[in-house]
């Protein structure tokens, strides 16, 4: 016998005794329901199920199919045993729905999960359906993304998906089953272990959130109380009394339940309610003017949802408006004469982050025990949703004070916690400041930003910075809010604005929305700001009494004059500069190797450089400053070059030592 037929008999060998192994797997299943049968012992052979079956991974997925449809028969064929053993198998069966299939077909592709569906089926309809309704609850709190390992997160996803569909369409079915006088109890136990689910895995894509308010909105539509106890020990006034009481709780929940999911969901996703605006807005503008965006707001199990809660009479539309009534209640903007920046900076903080506890931070799963309340932020995303949707923005009338109300109530404390940022929030926020400021003329806006308090817009533009910070994931949304800062910034008082983005040019620690804010700054330094002259527009308006007719108008003359922004003083620019060559201190490094390049400061510097290019050119800067700046930087940038010459394994750091000497030769023109 040749070497290669000895292996392949060794082969053959092993694959006998496999085979073998896995026959005797089978037929010890059957010969130990036989004897469940015939004992009435059913419990141990929920015992012989678990041995066999808690760990898929002894078998191929061959193995496993043949091995699923070999228990489904015995099951089939002796329903006594479902009854009393269906409980245990749910967390038995769910395992089996992870392989490494990669989610690139339809749900009947995925291995096992035709005969988990089936073996559910058959829970369904002839398990305990009390203890099976109450084992999926649990096993619904227990279940997570990572339960499957994958390298791909939105493989993972799906299987989880696949998961809560199973479970939950389990204890949809045997809550329909249940005999109970107070459903309310039953149906408490869902939501809790569903919104637990949201919660302890979150969403991080729109297709994912679909997934889970299909499930939401199916099993809200199509819920029906369970059926009542055959046998009756009240009297059938009491019974009325019972009924109605449990019918409007229950129907308080289920909106409770659709709201908190919405705004579970929203947690780390947006919407785009400012995207949908902004993009109305373009489209005012020429087309080679437009930017290239796709996006349209359309969610159809959103407007389902929507139609859903209006069908159970939630007034949304309420919701909205006593939201603004309590914002203008909550944050009047007087201050108190004589108190430090920073005591009304911590009062403003510490008010914000309590009524967000109170307000939106609260849980359904926490407040059943004592009161059903439907979520408040999952109300404000579903109106604004129909609103926007439908670009009917002109219904959503917001005030320049009240948005900036509504963007510290909303925003603030997640600056403060992570636990109370919520993405969704931060849209609507968005949204908000947008039409206030493009509802009113400039001039209004100038006037109104003045009446604020500068500590107030300070803290008001931290918040629209936190929110880009937090949006690194969505770049058009991100765009507009940084768009949005700059827009309120150019139109507030100018020492407000210069001090913000001084502050934020020093302090921030994020540097690519630190080379953002740089690109803004240039905005506001370089650009001209148009204003009409207020002394011509108070002469025309002049009027010594009712009876006296108006003067000829004044001579026709230049009433435009142009100033900046931000006006460079020579102690701004000396401010400027101290700044920049901290940034070139913080780009060229020393380490154990010798000089190197901080490649995370690089935009940020970059972004520096260009902005001294503009100032020079309009003759906002002195030679002599940026002649001392460029022998720095130059000389920091040669030592690099010297070092590391010749190394590719440090292309990328010549690379950005190369553009950076680009732009001082700019800069020395």
């Amino acid at each position: 016998m040749s070497q290669s037929d000895y292996d392949n008999a060794l082969d053959t060998s092993d694959a006998t005794l496999e085979d073998a192994k896995f026959e005797k797997v089978l037929g010890s299943l059957q010969l130990a329901a036989q004897d469940a049968k015939d004992s009435g012992d059913f419990l141990s052979y929920s015992t012989v199920l678990d041995i066999y079956l808690s760990d898929p991974s002894r078998y191929t997925i061959e193995e496993r199919e043949e091995l699923l449809s070999h228990v489904l028969a015995i099951l089939s064929e002796d329903l006594d045993l479902v009854y009393e053993i269906g409980w245990d198998l749910p967390s038995l069966f769910i395992p089996f729905l992870d392989s490494d299939y990669d989610m690139s077909g339809p749900i009947r592709l995925v291995p096992c999960a035709y005969k988990v569906l089936k073996l559910f089926e058959l829970l369904a309809h002839d398990g305990n359906p009390k203890e099976l309704f109450l084992k999926c609850t649990e096993l619904l709190n227990s279940i997570k993304v990572t339960d499957h390992v994958s390298n791909n997160p939105e493989v993972a996803h799906k299987y989880y998906d696949i998961k809560v569909y199973c479970i939950f369409e389990l204890i949809d079915s045997c809550l329909r089953r249940i005999h109970t006088m107070f459903p309310l109890r039953f149906l408490g136990m869902t939501v809790t272990s569903f919104i637990n689910s949201i919660y302890l895995n979150p969403l991080k894509s729109l297709t994912e959130a679909a997934f889970i308010w299909k499930r939401l909105y199916t099993f809200a539509r199509n819920y029906t109380r369970p059926p009542l106890p055959e046998k009756i020990d009240v009297t059938p006034e009491e019974l009325a009394k019972i009924n109605e009481d449990e019918d409007y709780l229950q129907r308080k929940l289920l909106t409770g339940f659709l709201t908190e999911a919405i705004n579970l969901v929203l947690r780390y996703l947006i919407l785009g309610f400012s995207v949908a605006y902004f993009n109305v807005l373009l489209q005012n503008l020429p087309a080679e003017s437009k930017l290239a965006n796709d996006f349209v707001l359309g969610i159809p199990v959103l407007d389902r949802l929507y139609e859903l809660a209006l069908s159970f009479d939630l007034n949304l539309e309420s919701a909205f408006a006593g939201f603004l009534d309590s914002t203008d209640k909550l944050l009047d903007f007087t201050m108190e004469s004589g108190k430090l920046d920073d005591d009304i900076t911590g009062e403003l903080f510490e008010k914000l982050v309590v009524d967000y506890q109170k307000t939106f931070a609260h849980s359904l799963v926490d407040t059943l025990a004592n009161e059903v309340t439907d979520s408040l932020g999952g109300s404000l995303n579903l109106y604004v949703y129909s609103v926007a949707s439908q670009n009917q923005f002109d219904k959503i009338d917001i005030s320049i004070p009240q948005a900036i109300a509504i963007g510290l109530r909303l925003v603030i404390p997640g600056l403060v916690h992570s636990t109370f940022c919520n993405r969704g929030l931060h849209d609507l926020s968005v949204l908000c400041s947008w039409i206030a400021i493009l509802s009113a003329d400039k001039r209004t806006v100038e006037v109104e930003l003045a009446k604020i308090p500068s500590v107030i817009l300070r803290s008001y533009y931290q918040a629209i910075l936190f929110t880009i910070i937090s949006s690194s994931s969505d770049l058009f949304f991100r765009y507009i809010t940084l768009t949005l800062l700059t827009k309120y910034l150019s139109l507030s008082p100018e020492a407000v604005t210069y001090d913000f983005l001084m502050n934020c040019l020093k302090e921030c620690p994020y540097e690519n929305v630190k080379a953002a804010l740089v690109g803004v700054f240039k905005e506001l330094v370089t650009k001209d700001k148009i204003q009409e002259d207020a002394l011509v527009d108070s002469l025309n308006n002049l009027s010594l009494s009712k009876d006296t007719p108006a003067p000829p108008p004044l001579p026709a003359r230049d009433t435009v004059k142009k100033t900046k922004y931000i006006t460079l003083t020579p102690e701004r620019l000396k401010e400027l500069f101290d700044v920049i060559y901290e940034y070139v201190d913080l780009t060229f490094v020393d380490d154990e190797s010798g000089p190197t390049l901080n490649l995370g400061t690089v935009p940020t510097l970059q972004a520096s450089l260009n902005l001294l290019i503009l100032l020079k050119r309009d003759l906002l800067v002195l030679q002599e400053q940026v002649r001392k700046l460029t022998d720095v930087v130059l000389d920091k940038a040669g030592a690099v070059d010297k070092k590391w010459n010749g190394d590719s394994s440090q292309a990328a750091l010549l690379n950005a030592t190369g553009i950076i000497k680009i732009t001082i030769d700019r800069l020395k023109e």
